[in-house]
């Protein structure tokens, strides 16, 4: 399995958040993922380098992205198909821009300087029961550089939570990353190993694998599991992954409701929809799957959104 050594692309930090975690928490998101989810919400954090985003809506379609590319190949964001093939990701048709249609999506920071970044909120960590929460992408890419991070906060008093998919390799994980994290938002998408490989990408056989082995080990995990109409909210499906909760010994979990917001983030990447479902989910569809999941004993809980 592969891991990413160099220093991580931090493609934004949301601060003030109340949606992952406890309290008021940053979140930091990651570069990088080994899964290919087909309703991925951060689709621009999918690759491990800087991506170029472009947003159609606000564009001039002036042409000063075409001039100051200096390979040619910056078409304007309100063209149907994007044509940056081989962009480099120089910066050159963002800082052209006028209307602020297009931005590079990614940073690097030594552990050390993000680390100050995150503590600019300590007061409201502290005074709201919050922390710093890991994000993606898929942290767990980065263990060395993110379990450092995870070490420096954790010195601090800093409540640290991951959310991970769970593609990772244990004994990295568990040597750098493990004995620093406070919390583990572990998400469990599909049952059925076929059916994950045609939606995310890969079998989830590892991924039940370091489930389990984290639930014996952690006391504070909280499994997850992503609402995708017609995907993972049949009750075949969620009644599979409730019984992999249960033989793991966890008596709780979370559900993810499905969130559309990303179907505009991916065509701004100029991607193409493998999955597409434009309607937020109904609040009686929610209620069916709570349902269907507290009929097996488990209890459902919040775990904030995705």
């Amino acid at each position: 399995m592969t891991r990413v050594r160099e220093t991580p692309w931090v493609v934004d930090l949301k601060r003030n958040s109340l949606d992952d975690g406890p309290g008021i928490r940053t979140v930091v998101f990651f570069k990088g993922c080994p899964l290919r989810c087909a309703w991925c919400q951060n689709p621009e954090t999918v690759s491990p380098l800087p991506v170029l985003q472009r947003t159609g809506e606000s564009c001039l379609s002036c042409g000063a992205c075409v001039t100051a590319c200096p390979r040619g190949r910056a078409r304007p964001a309100r063209e149907p198909e994007p044509k940056e093939i081989d962009c480099t990701r120089c910066g050159s048709c963002v800082e052209a821009c006028p209307s602020g249609s297009r931005r590079i999506a990614g940073e690097q920071l030594a552990p050390e300087v993000l680390e100050q970044r995150l503590l600019r909120d300590q007061v409201f960590y502290r005074r709201s029961g919050g922390g710093v929460t890991l994000s993606g992408g898929e942290p767990t890419l980065f263990t060395e550089y993110v379990g450092e991070l995870a070490r420096r906060l954790r010195a601090r008093d800093v409540h640290v939570l991951i959310e991970t998919c769970g593609q990772f390799e244990w004994g990295a994980f568990s040597e750098h990353l493990l004995p620093h994290l406070s919390t583990i938002y572990f998400d469990l998408k599909l049952a059925d190993a076929q059916r994950h490989r045609q939606w995310v990408g890969r079998d989830n056989t590892t991924i039940h694998e370091n489930f389990r082995k984290v639930a014996r080990v952690h006391a504070d995990v909280l499994p997850r599991i992503p609402l995708v109409p017609g995907l993972t909210d049949d009750e075949d499906n969620l009644r599979a992954l409730a019984e992999l909760v249960l033989s793991a010994g966890l008596r709780r979990v979370a559900l993810l409701p499905y969130n559309p917001l990303w179907v505009n983030k991916r065509r701004a990447l100029g991607l193409e929809l493998p999955y597409a479902h434009t309607e937020w989910m109904p609040k009686a569809e929610v209620e069916r799957c709570e349902a269907a999941l507290t009929r097996t004993g488990l209890a459902v809980v919040s775990g904030a959104a995705a």
